[in-house]
Order: structure tokens, then C-alpha cells, then sequence
């Protein structure tokens, strides 16, 4: 196994280990902006990561969704600039209103990024104890079993999911276009953890997702794990996902331009 891969692995557990240990604590929870909170939790599994992942790549740039804007845009116009530069690229508790709420859903996110493209991703779910891993070309595996998409080809037998992003009109967006997949799907649901639906996709748990508000640290390991495991990532538009993407769609692959034409009409 490749030994970035081992590293992230095991900073991934780190972090759950003390998710799962603080969850039954009292919170400080902060607000950082209109439906945007972080926790106590959030910067001790941020410490962990960073301190495990700099201790064996002291030469990898670290980028973190607790980092300010000016640090992270500061990284990223470094990173971007060479392709010999790597970049993890880390969300150390996605889900924290659900963990600020004890809702028993949330993950830690680690995607390794270098030549303009995810390279690496690891999902972890502490309380399930679930591991999901990729390397590009190498497949994706959940526990080290291989993943593979759904085999869902009718739109009416789908179990479709959404994320609400923070932004008013955005959320509009999403409750219409979420309402005309689920007349005709099996069923929705809403996880409150990006990382953890799109690692659904690719354990055939999910055939189509989409969120219309995430950031790099949602999608960097994430996405690149539904690929590998033979689904796929386009923006709403049929566009090339990319990490600076803002908007997501996700697939079976089988499923997705009937996915897409559920948008045409409001992009």
C-alpha cells in the first residue's frame, strides 16, 4: 500500500477516535457564519490529522476547512503553480451540525491533491468503523473490500440523495430539483455528511446525489472514490468536476444524463 496512503489511513482514525470519544461531551460550538458552526471536536481531530500527516510529509502543504481564507488561498496559488507540489486537502469532521446534535452521521475527509487532480482520497465513519480509500487507477475499497456502483438503470427504482447548501436561493434550487427526482424515484434522503453520501454512491448504498454549495474538502477524496469505483462526477451542467467546482452531481453513471436533465431547466 502506498505510504501516503497508509499515513492517511491512519490520521483518518486518529481523528474518529476522538470524534467518537468526544461526542457524548458538552459542546463549544461557534458560529462562522449564517448556518455554518464548528465545535471544539472539529479542531482537535484538525490537530490530529495535521500533526500525524506533517510528522512523516513534513514537505506536503495541508489545507483544512478550519484554516482561514487568506492561509488557504495563499496554499493554493503555491500548490497550483507547480505540479510536483502535493496538497492534503482535509475536512476533519464533515458533519457538524449533525455532531453538534449527537445525530450519529458525520466523517472525517482526507483527499491528496497534485497535478491539478485528486490523487488519493480516505473517508472514514468512526462509528461504523468504515474506511473508504482510493488511489486514481487503483479502484476504490470500503475495509479493503472493492467497491462497485449500483447497477440501477431506471430512474423510478433510485434511492436518491441531496445536501441543502447554506445559500438561500441555492437552497430553493436544491427543494425544486430534489422534488421533481423524488416524484419519480424510490425514495430521497438527506445524510448531513457530503463525504459519507458520496461514498454511498460508490458502495451502490445510493444511485444519485447532488449538492449544489460544497468546497474542495467535501469532494477531494470523496469524489475521486466514486470514480474509482466506476461511478461518476460531473457538475449540474455535464460539466468536469473539478475541486474549485461549487456545484456536484453524482451517479451510478448509468443514471446520470436523465440525472442531469432534472436541472436543465433552472441552470
Amino acid at each position: 500500500m502506498n505510504q501516503r496512503l497508509q499515513t492517511a489511513r491512519r490520521a483518518a482514525r486518529a481523528a474518529g477516535k476522538i470524534l467518537r470519544d468526544k461526542l457524548g461531551d458538552t459542546r463549544d460550538i461557534r458560529s462562522k457564519g449564517k448556518r455554518d458552526i464548528v465545535t471544539d471536536a472539529d479542531y482537535a481531530a484538525d490537530h490530529a490529522v495535521r500533526t500525524i500527516l506533517h510528522a512523516r510529509f513534513p514537505r506536503d502543504h495541508f489545507l483544512s476547512e478550519e484554516d482561514p481564507p487568506d492561509t488557504r488561498n495563499e496554499i493554493w496559488a503555491r500548490v497550483e503553480a507547480s505540479s510536483d507540489e502535493r496538497l492534503w486537502i482535509v475536512d476533519p469532521l464533515d458533519g457538524t451540525t449533525n455532531y453538534s446534535r449527537r445525530l450519529p452521521c458525520f466523517s472525517v475527509s482526507i483527499g491528496l491533491y497534485q497535478a491539478g487532480a485528486p490523487q488519493m482520497g480516505v473517508v472514514y465513519d468512526p462509528l461504523c468503523d468504515e474506511m473508504f480509500t482510493a488511489e486514481r487507477g487503483g479502484g476504490a475499497f470500503l475495509n479493503g473490500k472493492r467497491l462497485q456502483v449500483s447497477a440501477t438503470d431506471r430512474f423510478e427504482n433510485a434511492v436518491i440523495a441531496v445536501e441543502w447548501a447554506r445559500q438561500q436561493d441555492l437552497r430553493e434550487q436544491t427543494a425544486g430539483t430534489f422534488a421533481r427526482m423524488v416524484e419519480r424515484a424510490t425514495t430521497g434522503r438527506a445524510f448531513g455528511s457530503a463525504a459519507l453520501s458520496l461514498c454511498y454512491i460508490a458502495a451502490a448504498r445510493l444511485d444519485v446525489y447532488f449538492n449544489l454549495g460544497l468546497s474542495p474538502w467535501d469532494v477531494a477524496a470523496a469524489a475521486l472514490i466514486i470514480e474509482e469505483a466506476g461511478g461518476r462526477v460531473t457538475t449540474p451542467t455535464g460539466a468536469p468536476w473539478s475541486v474549485h467546482s461549487r456545484a456536484f452531481a453524482a451517479s451510478n453513471g448509468l443514471l446520470h444524463a436523465e440525472m442531469l436533465g432534472y436541472f436543465k431547466s433552472k441552470l
